[in-house]
């Protein structure tokens, strides 16, 4: 008589495995909407409607039977503790089913999928022109997208999954957040031009204690430029705190003083800083939580090369 075993263990509950009651759609609606902080911002994202991606959510909390966003009125929607770990799993989910299908449907070395650069803005302005170039150019059916802020904003967004990689200083990066060092960016001092300092090879902060300091005055930025002068007992004499790029170049450029930077841009005139303070290293930084793709990878190859050709000491 034929063994009916395998029957009675199909009708007894089957080992294989099932899809979810939810689909990949809704998961990347959730991805969305977790990266904006905002039902709106992420339907516009995705082209979809704003119910759409409301309904997407309903669906995965009542599925789940979890709350996954905490509405409140000044930062819209922030995910819960249970939401931030399902959102670190979707992403990873996601990702590799985009790398499946890059792998069954198309040639294996061909990339696809998309990524998210982050850049500080001083210098995003001489990075991600020349790279979205040349990785239009060499993946096709990839995608890059590209964000700017400061050192704040990149590690929020690290942490939180918004960002893939960000180009960035390692300094103050907590830990869960892992470097690729790209080279190293010692301080400089960025003067005017004919200013008597600019003589000097190297100057000290002592030197420069008289001086007006035109402060870059960002979140952790600020207090790694001051910890310059602290760390040799000396207190900088502030002229003027600005908070952006364009600002601090311009005061400096009309003799209003000077300033502290990692990287300086071209046209300007600065010297090294001897400092106590460690040098930072230029790094392109990701989370060990999530998945690191190929198509991040190709940015990491791109980006190297680019940078190695970046002069950060003007003349």
């Amino acid at each position: 008589m034929p063994s009916v075993q395998g029957d009675r263990t199909a009708g007894e509950g089957s080992t294989e495995i099932r899809a979810p009651d939810f689909s990949l759609r809704q998961l990347s609606y959730f991805v969305a909407v977790a990266r904006h902080q905002s039902l709106h911002k992420a339907a516009d994202a995705l082209h979809v409607s704003a119910p759409a991606v409301s309904a997407a959510i309903a669906h995965l909390e009542a599925t789940l039977n979890v709350q996954l966003f905490q509405r409140r009125h000044a930062r819209g929607l922030v995910l819960t503790e249970a939401g931030s770990a399902f959102a670190v799993e979707c992403r990873n989910l996601l990702q590799q089913a985009w790398e499946l299908g890059s792998g069954r449907l198309m040639d294996h070395h061909e990339i696809q999928g998309h990524v998210h650069l982050a850049c500080l803005f001083s210098f995003a302005p001489f990075v991600i022109p020349p790279l979205m170039r040349q990785f239009a150019d060499r993946f096709s059916k990839a995608r890059m997208f590209w964000h700017e802020g400061h050192h704040e904003y990149l590690l929020e967004g690290l942490q939180t999954g918004a960002f893939d990689l960000a180009l960035m200083y390692d300094f103050e990066v907590p830990s869960g957040i892992e470097c690729i060092v790209l080279r190293p960016a010692p301080l400089q001092v960025v003067l005017p031009a004919g200013h008597p300092l600019l003589r000097r090879s190297k100057l000290t902060v002592r030197e420069l204690a008289t001086e007006p300091l035109i402060l870059l005055d960002l979140p952790r930025t600020r207090n790694y430029m001051l910890s310059a002068f602290s760390a040799d007992g000396v207190a900088p004499r502030i002229a003027h705190r600005v908070y952006s790029m364009t600002m601090l170049l311009g005061l400096v450029a009309n003799g209003h003083g000077f300033s502290l930077l990692n990287f300086c841009p071209p046209n300007t005139h600065s010297r090294e800083l001897e400092s106590t303070l460690r040098t930072p290293n230029l790094v392109l930084a990701h989370s060990h939580r999530y998945r690191f793709t190929r198509a991040a990878a190709a940015v990491v190859e791109i980006v190297t090369t680019l940078v190695d050709d970046l002069a950060f000491t003007a003349s």
